[in-house]
């Protein structure tokens, strides 16, 4: 378009002065009144033209080589920029414009549109996931160990386990608990003696107990040799007894149930080996938190609950942002108040910069040659500039013709 009308505006310069100098000839020739009009409306189209021509060529470079009052963008070049730069900033992109511009946007119906007919919940939903398990995936819980070990340590070192333990056997004295202690143990003691192991231990035992109470006495060597007294009868006898006794237990009856609570109540309420059993737990914490690997402990506990847990978090943040989304395509406050949210932003960043938006545009036309900022504003502004060329050429035609006109009928008049 631009070219079209550079030609179109020298195309009218020229037919000007052709047309100034074909008529020019046949007014002389004839001295008719139409060769002489159209003569000097050419002629006056033709001044008209090449003075528009000049004044268009002076804003870029020297038209027929004059330097006089030309290159006006080149020689003004610093106040231009100054010029345009402070009417960008504070004229044309001024705060109130801009603000009362924005005001009429509609933000959250450009978001709605985005994500339903865009597909832009779909690809929110797909970049969260993307970054969510790249973050827990590539995180070196090593690190983050080391960010929570010290605290972990400090708040193992703050329990009371003095108070702990200070509570827990008052609580067993009081409520029976060294009852129900007892009857828990039971079935784990029963368990290891009829352990296979220590059944075998157990008859071993027998044996060397029977060969050392026998010794050289033949009679005692005749008693035990007969079946009631072998070994295997008398390890039966024992288990036969000890599960007795374990049957008492469980029951919480018998003597020997009886003394053995008694004795740990006993233990237990003693002020002084409470003291001591609560100084050894304190030093027990104390060794603990100096010497225990919390860090490879800690680290290996995060790697496996990240490797179990991460598709059940993975589902409930997608659950939960397209929740989110349904809620605010559904609720009109939820929209107005991004609205005002996006604005205010908008307005504080304007508020943040806007300052230096005029020396920011002035820096970046600092940044080019004379050449480029020609071309720049040459190609913005010459299809205008060329129509002020054509318009000169039919203006100056115009003119020309009425003043011919008017010289003619003058003429007349005097004559």
């Amino acid at each position: 378009m631009e070219i079209r009308k550079k030609g179109l505006a020298t195309a009218v310069l020229a037919a000007s002065a052709a047309g100034a100098a074909g008529f020019g000839w046949l007014s002389v020739s004839t001295g008719g009144f139409l060769p002489g009009l159209f003569a000097h409306g050419c002629l006056a189209a033709t001044i008209g033209g090449l003075a528009d021509w000049f004044a268009v060529t002076a804003i870029f470079r020297k038209p027929l080589g004059i330097s006089y009052r030309t290159e006006i963008l080149r020689r003004n070049r610093p106040r231009i920029m100054r010029s345009l730069a402070d009417f960008v900033g504070n004229d044309l992109l001024n705060r109130e414009n801009v603000a009362l511009s924005l005001s009429k946007q509609d933000f959250s119906e450009m978001l709605s549109r985005y994500l339903v007919e865009k597909g832009g919940c779909e690809r929110i939903l797909a970049l969260a996931d993307a970054l969510f398990t790249r973050s827990l995936e590539t995180m070196d819980m090593s690190e983050v160990t080391k960010v929570f070990e010290p605290s972990l340590r400090h708040v193992f070192s703050d329990i009371r386990i003095d108070e702990i333990a200070r509570r827990t056997i008052t609580a067993a004295l009081e409520n029976g608990t060294i009852d129900r202690l007892l009857q828990a143990l039971i079935p784990i003691i029963r368990a290891v003696w009829h352990d296979e192991a220590l059944q075998k231990m157990l008859l071993a035992s027998i044996g060397n107990i029977r060969e050392a109470y026998v010794g050289n006495q033949s009679m005692r060597a005749t008693l035990f040799d007969t079946k009631a007294f072998s070994d295997g009868r008398l390890l039966d006898r024992l288990n036969k007894y000890t599960e007795s006794w374990f049957d008492e237990m469980d029951r919480g009856e018998g003597d020997t149930y009886r003394k053995l609570s008694q004795w740990a109540a006993s233990q237990l309420g003693d002020a002084k080996r409470q003291e001591q059993l609560i100084s050894r737990l304190r030093q027990w914490q104390i060794g603990q938190i100096e010497t225990a690997d919390i860090s490879d402990r800690l680290t290996r506990s995060l790697e496996l609950i990240r490797e179990k847990y991460m598709p059940v978090w993975r589902k409930k943040l997608h659950d939960y942002l397209k929740s989110e989304i349904e809620n605010f395509l559904a609720d009109t406050e939820a929209k107005n108040k991004f609205n005002d949210m996006v604005l205010q932003w908008i307005c504080n960043l304007l508020a943040a910069h806007h300052e230096g938006l005029p020396q920011m545009m002035e820096r970046h036309l600092a940044k080019m040659t004379d050449d480029e900022l020609v071309e720049l504003v040459e190609t913005h502004v010459e299809d205008d500039l060329q129509m002020i060329r054509i318009n000169g050429a039919a203006v100056g035609s115009v003119v020309g013709v009425l003043l011919y006109v008017l010289t003619k009928a003058a003429e007349r008049m005097w004559a």
